[in-house]
């Protein structure tokens, strides 16, 4: 009698403490950054690759920052096809939308010429090739097994290290 008091207890306690925690709000994850905030980020970051000094610094940053945010207006103002997923647009409407486009990208690589113009006086060229470096991440998202990986040649003999 005594255990079956007990049993009951220990699990109504139990079924209490659990719907507490379900209760309980999870952190968000992946919230989103507001543009401002996901500038400075980048702002941030680009310092420590760059590895600039304070001097430098001083002078790049802030440019750097008025980079980013010219390049982030340039791409707002970019038009996206209004109504091509829901109806296909006729032959006006997509040369229209095309040249627009075609536009933007102007004004998007205008800035990019004039502030390269400006990094290069302040920057080493190898530091303004990291700025404007258009290669993807070198780090796989994922594992590559072995076997897709390309086969190598064996160094010569000479290039061994012994």
């Amino acid at each position: 009698m005594k255990t079956t008091n007990f049993c009951y207890i220990l699990l109504t306690s139990a079924l209490l403490f659990s719907s507490s925690l379900f209760a309980q709000e999870k952190p968000q994850r992946g919230k989103r950054l507001t543009p401002e905030q996901r500038i400075e980020r980048q702002v941030e970051k680009m310092d420590k690759q760059l590895l600039l000094d304070d001097e430098t610094s001083a002078k790049f940053l802030p440019l750097y920052k008025e980079y980013l945010t010219a390049l982030a207006e340039c791409r707002q103002d970019m038009p996206a096809p209004k109504g091509a997923r829901e109806k296909e647009l006729n032959d006006d409407e997509l040369d229209k939308f095309m040249l627009s486009r075609f536009e933007c990208r102007k004004k998007c690589l205008e800035i990019q010429e004039t502030y390269y113009k400006k990094f290069k006086e302040i920057l080493t060229m190898r530091q303004v090739e990291k700025v404007f470096c258009f290669r993807p991440n070198p780090k796989p998202h994922h594992r590559i097994s072995p076997e897709k990986l390309p086969i190598k040649a064996p160094l010569p003999a000479e290039k061994l290290i012994r």
